[in-house]
């Protein structure tokens, strides 16, 4: 009996671990796919796709300091400067010294980048409409649940990161 017991126990072993393996390889695999997409689709002419999500995060928040988008976008200080220098020059943002505080430099959207960004998401928007359209009509609901199941982990396992991987925060900053 204990025998078999251990058998049993040993085969949903494997078991978990063939779809634990699985799950890796087909998540990577979306993601690749994912980030392929975005690249080659959605950002185009002269903008890359970190410029694209430089510009969205932007949109996204009431008042963005060089800062304040590199901990959001979880990039180096040095990067996001460097970004937010060519968005300037290309004319999609525009940056201003704080009132509050010398030190801070605030970034905002232009006409241009305003109008750059609505086209990226509109193109963004239906790439993923397109595959969206490819799922049986009545697997989507399931497949929605799942994504926010899978985007509620991401979001609880970036809040418990090992040091190594946790979001870039500097001194001063809330976490």
């Amino acid at each position: 009996m204990a025998q078999q017991a251990r058998q049993q126990d040993r085969y949903q072993d494997r078991h978990q671990d063939r779809h634990q393996d699985r799950f890796v390889e087909l998540l990577a695999q979306v993601g690749r796919e994912i980030t392929r997409r975005q690249s080659a689709e959605v950002c185009c002419g002269d903008l890359t796709l970190e410029q694209f999500q430089t510009l969205a995060a932007v949109s996204g928040a009431d008042q963005s300091s060089i800062g304040s988008l590199s901990d959001s976008l979880r990039v180096d200080l040095s990067t996001m400067s460097r970004n937010v220098m060519l968005l300037e020059r290309k004319g999609h943002l525009q940056r201003a010294r704080s009132d509050d505080d010398a030190r801070v430099v605030h970034v905002k959207l232009t006409a241009k980048g305003r109008r750059s960004l609505s086209t990226l998401r509109c193109g963004e928007r239906d790439v993923f409409k397109d595959v969206y359209a490819r799922l049986p009509a009545a697997e989507r609901s399931e497949v929605i649940k799942a994504l926010e199941s899978l985007s509620a982990c991401f979001v609880e396992a970036a809040r418990q990161a090992a040091p190594c991987c946790a979001p870039i925060l500097r001194p001063g900053r809330p976490s």
